[in-house]
């Protein structure tokens, strides 16, 4: 009986110690995510290159990309790999301009509603500013132990962070996978540039 008893009683010592262990480690990964969650709040001035690959029910392509984030404004140039421009998105306050590949320029108030109706690609335009750098905005997410996210949930649309680099002071992503209604997307980002 005494043998049960200090048995007993060194297990609920060792799940105490468990307990504690976890929530101290849980306690350390969200001091780490904070951390990184506020230094990306404050980066509102960047330039990406990479590539994009779209699958869609109906086509497959891809594009090389570059994105410049200025605030809240942003220019988006897709191009074929020989540098042939595919599609200029501008957007300046309210105002969104698209330009096609054939020069027609196409005006809205609504990013993905606009690159939509001249494509017929569904892409979360108006999230990427946010995700594309490792943002959540209003979305559901996983951490890791370093404080990236690794997984973001919002209506339709999940994320799989796979890669990061650190540039500066920032750690950043540099492979998304977006998973959409009836698309998917991969983003490999190849550079990033810190304006500010």
């Amino acid at each position: 009986m005494r043998s049960f008893l200090l048995l007993a009683i060194s297990l609920f010592a060792a799940l105490l110690a468990g307990c504690t262990q976890h929530a101290d480690s849980n306690r350390y990964n969200e001091a780490i995510w904070r951390g990184q969650r506020e230094s990306l709040e404050q980066l509102s001035h960047w330039q990406l290159s990479g590539k994009l690959a779209i699958i869609t029910a109906q086509e497959k392509g891809s594009a090389r990309l570059n994105w410049q984030q200025n605030g809240d404004d942003y220019d988006l140039i897709l191009t074929t790999i020989v540098g042939t421009t595919l599609l200029e998105l501008h957007k300046r306050g309210e105002a969104v301009t698209i330009v096609d590949r054939d020069g027609v320029t196409h005006a809205g108030k609504n990013s993905e509603a606009l690159v939509y109706q001249l494509t017929g690609w569904p892409i979360p335009v108006n999230q990427l500013p946010l995700w594309i750098k490792g943002l959540p905005g209003d979305a559901t997410f996983t951490t890791g132990n370093d404080g990236r996210i690794t997984l973001l949930q919002q209506g339709e649309w999940q994320l799989t962070y796979q890669d990061y680099a650190r540039t500066r002071l920032w750690l950043l992503p540099t492979a998304i996978n977006l998973q959409g209604p009836q698309t998917r997307i991969k983003l490999a980002i190849n550079e990033w540039q810190i304006n500010q």
